[in-house]
């Protein structure tokens, strides 16, 4: 009995021993792998912020030796700016609140003063009965990835601004050739786009309606400019000619690679839901949404507008032929919204020569 007992516990023995040694060799090849991560800091600290573990990345990422850093500071040495404290502390107490980690970007200083952008994997260390004791950050340097965004942003700013140089140099080119029509094509994109905008429409959407509208009459650089001012109805053929426009705005600009399709919406802003309109008789949904804006936009502004041959209806008569003809001629829901815009006077059509502010 006792010699079983004695078997018995050098087994045990064993056995811990065994497992003491798997342990020692599980944790030998964690800290090798934290201390082999030279371009990710990993930092361990507690709840007042004292520091109590930093890997070599760390080391290489701010300049400080682990031996300057741990029991001797608080992560906030390497905090870049008052700002950056105060978004950090409040990660904090929300990780404590949730027991949750947290993903973010935080600005951050090194030893020799270089400002740099950490992208930060921030976790919850707990103690044996669940509560938070403090937090592991696991950090990666993006400072030349925010710097390349930040080229980028600058670099579509600019095209933006050459592409609307480009339009507005477009818009004036076509007015100048229909004087009588002088405002008109900017008062349409005013109306689109808040149109649009009461839609729920997508800001993208909305930007590119406004450049669509601003020159949507392009293609009548092509039309004679005694038939755009002829102070009288046009004959058939005359108006056989103008309905060529379209046509010719999109032949002119299919080229071009805007980042909306502006070439197509030209193309369809006189066509129809039911078939009846032009270049190519589209009708219901082969009408693309943003045309369907348009051609509504286009119908209310020129109607209320004066022309060489008439004079300027009513709003309420340009309105009126829109709301008859809904899901005839013209989209129901832009109906309504364009509509509600004058209905609950969210929009002012603007009649002169200036246009309303983007």
């Amino acid at each position: 009995m006792e010699k079983n007992r004695s078997n018995e516990l050098e087994q045990l023995k064993k056995q811990c021993r065994e497992t003491k040694t798997r342990l020692e060799k599980t944790n030998k090849f964690l800290r090798n792998i934290l201390e082999s991560s030279s371009a990710i800091s990993i930092i361990s600290t507690d709840l007042k912020q004292n520091v109590l573990y930093w890997n070599s990345g760390a080391e290489n990422i701010f300049g400080y030796k682990s031996s300057e850093i741990v029991g001797k500071h608080k992560i906030d040495i390497i905090y870049s700016g008052i700002n950056t404290a105060k978004k950090a502390n409040h990660i904090r107490k929300q990780i404590v609140k949730t027991k949750k980690g947290v993903v973010c970007e935080l600005r951050q200083i090194t030893k020799n003063e270089r400002q740099l952008w950490s992208k930060m994997t921030l976790t919850p260390s707990f103690d044996d009965k669940g509560n938070v004791i403090g937090i592991l950050g696991i950090g990666e340097d993006i400072t030349e990835h925010k710097k390349s965004d930040k080229e980028l942003h600058l670099t579509m700013n600019r095209l933006k601004k050459t592409l609307e140089g480009i339009i507005h140099t477009t818009e004036i080119i076509i007015e100048t050739r229909d004087p009588y029509t002088a405002g008109h094509q900017r008062r349409v994109a005013n109306l689109a786009q808040a149109i649009a905008r009461n839609m729920g429409l997508s800001d993208h959407t909305i930007e590119g309606l406004y450049m669509v509208g601003v020159i949507h009459d392009l293609g009548k650089i092509s039309v004679p400019a005694e038939i755009l001012s002829m102070p009288r109805r046009l004959t058939s053929a005359e108006m056989t000619l103008i309905r060529t426009h379209p046509q010719t705005g999109y032949d002119i600009l299919k080229p071009i690679n805007f980042p909306w399709p502006v070439a197509e919406i030209i193309l369809q802003h006189h066509e129809r839901l039911d078939g009846s309109g032009y270049p190519n008789r589209l009708s219901g949904k082969n009408i693309m949404l943003e045309a369907r804006v348009i051609a509504v936009a286009d119908v209310v502004e020129a109607m209320a507008s004066h022309r060489p041959y008439r004079s300027a209806f009513t709003l309420n008569r340009a309105l009126g032929e829109i709301n008859q003809n809904k899901d005839i001629l013209y989209d129901a829901k832009v109906v309504k919204s364009c509509l509600d815009l004058f209905k609950n006077k969210k929009y002012k059509l603007e009649k002169s020569m200036k246009s309303q502010p983007k």
